[in-house]
């Protein structure tokens, strides 16, 4: 049986895999990025579509928590979520909390927090991992972050 071999994305590399000849391979096309995305996201905040600017629904004394992927997802929290930071520049940082989403994936480390979201946002913010089944853990996560 005649088989095609196709590289899959997987980790920091690739996976090479074997199909049937026959098997259909969508694959993915390249899109530009955006020329200037630190000012296409803070744009994005300042005038979202059909809702008020996030700036205008946050109240002086209130929390504020951003959720971001762990990291086994592709996503540049790096850059994102210190843009995220900015545009709430005024929100006290000690009334922000930056929860991890592992669903049932293991907690990251802080070296792993820090390589997600760069040193300085680790250091100056309440950075948790959310454990879903782990409630004795909880307050010692956030804890072990500062």
């Amino acid at each position: 049986m005649k088989s095609k071999r196709v590289e899959l994305a997987y980790g920091q590399g690739h996976l090479a895999v074997d199909l049937p000849a026959e098997a259909t391979v969508i694959e993915p096309t390249h899109v530009p990025g955006l020329p200037d995305e630190r000012k296409a996201v803070l744009e994005a905040l300042a005038n979202p579509i059909a809702a008020r600017p996030l700036r205008e629904w946050i109240k002086p004394g209130e929390k504020v928590c951003i959720l971001f992927t762990d990291i086994t997802r592709a996503t540049p929290n790096e850059r994102l979520i210190p843009w995220v930071l900015e545009y709430l520049k005024d929100v006290p940082r000690e009334d922000i909390t930056l929860l991890n989403q592992l669903g049932t994936h293991r907690p990251n480390t802080r070296e792993e927090l820090e390589k997600m979201l760069g040193p300085e946002v680790v250091r100056n913010y309440r950075v948790v991992n959310h454990e879903p089944e782990n409630s004795a853990t909880a307050r010692s996560t956030s804890a072990a972050m500062h």
